[in-house]
């Protein structure tokens, strides 16, 4: 008789909520002292430790697209909870996203509601703390979810086709937007630490950070295509955060530092071909060199996980 999982279940609903209060925080930062939690409003700090490459205030809304992209996450794995197989529940046969992918989301959201609230008090140092475990935990959910897939992938090709690209799609890319704009932030987060608490001048900040934009961009380009490429293969919306984030940053026309931009140019332009070259190479290795064969795996879910590690469990 097929089982629920508690533990499962109750990490899933905790995921949910707090997703569900990071949405909630993040709504009341906008309205500052008037939501009675905050001090004032998220863009008005942002202003007053504006940085050369700080985005305008339009790209800014991001970051309520990513927890709704989250949101939408967390509902898909709790309509998990209602599905089930000839024999188990979907949840926990097969457990696709192991428990190391929901704990590390449940600890990145607690760590965003965290950094609305130091941000809010201009605790700068903290902030950057904050925002770079933020960046980690980001990864490490990335991680678990690539992992899973890795393990289950044939499986699911094989008897839940939607199921796999719903995860490729829907987790593994909305995963990616929330990484990669956690990225980007703390990056800003660093520039701001450095301007405005060392005696590093605004280019020298800003530069440092747009250099290791860069070299992270193509770091991962190598990896995701040459490396990683069975584990990471669909995975697409890196790029068009980038160009996103470098275009708010040459359209906030309130510092004059000429080069910075040039140079924010100049990798926004590297982005966009890099970005054009992964989707050539993504379309010809699904025409070519598909990942998975038409028959498949010919082992449970169940016998597949005893033959793994127990990450997978």
């Amino acid at each position: 008789m097929a089982k629920h999982n508690p533990a499962r279940i109750v990490l899933m609903v905790l995921g949910l909520l707090v997703s569900l209060a990071a949405i909630a925080f993040n709504f009341l930062s906008g309205y500052g002292a008037e939501s009675g939690v905050f001090q004032q409003r998220t863009e008005d700090v942002i202003l007053k430790y504006t940085t050369p490459i700080t985005p305008a205030q339009w790209a800014l809304f991001v970051w309520d697209f990513i927890h709704f992209w989250v949101f939408a996450i967390f509902i898909y794995l709790s309509v998990g909870l209602c599905r089930r197989d000839t024999y188990e529940w979907m949840h926990t046969t097969p457990a696709v996203l192991p428990y190391g992918f929901h704990v590390s989301f449940i600890i990145n959201l607690g760590l965003n509601i965290a950094w609305m609230f130091l941000f809010d008090r201009e605790l700068l140092g903290t902030v950057l703390i904050i925002s770079a475990l933020m960046t980690i935990t980001d990864y490490m959910v990335l991680f678990f979810s690539c992992h899973g897939l890795k393990i289950y992938g044939a499986w699911l090709n094989k008897y839940h086709n939607t199921d796999l690209w719903l995860i490729r799609v829907l987790v593994q890319n909305g995963v990616a937007v929330y990484a990669t704009w956690g990225t980007l932030c703390t990056l800003l987060n660093l520039t701001i630490y450095l301007q405005h608490q060392t005696e590093a001048s605004r280019c020298e900040c800003s530069l440092l950070s747009l250099l290791l934009l860069l070299m992270e961009l193509l770091a991962w380009f190598l990896l995701e295509n040459f490396y990683l490429d069975e584990h990471v293969r669909y995975i697409v919306t890196i790029y068009p955060v980038v160009i996103l984030w470098l275009t708010g940053t040459l359209d906030n026309s309130g510092a004059p530092e000429s080069h910075i931009y040039i140079f924010a140019a100049i990798i926004l332009a590297i982005s966009c071909i890099v970005f054009a070259a992964r989707i050539a190479l993504i379309t010809w290795k699904h025409c070519k060199r598909p990942l998975y064969t038409d028959n498949g795996p010919n082992m449970s879910p169940l016998e597949i996980a005893l033959t793994h590690s127990n990450i997978c469990l």
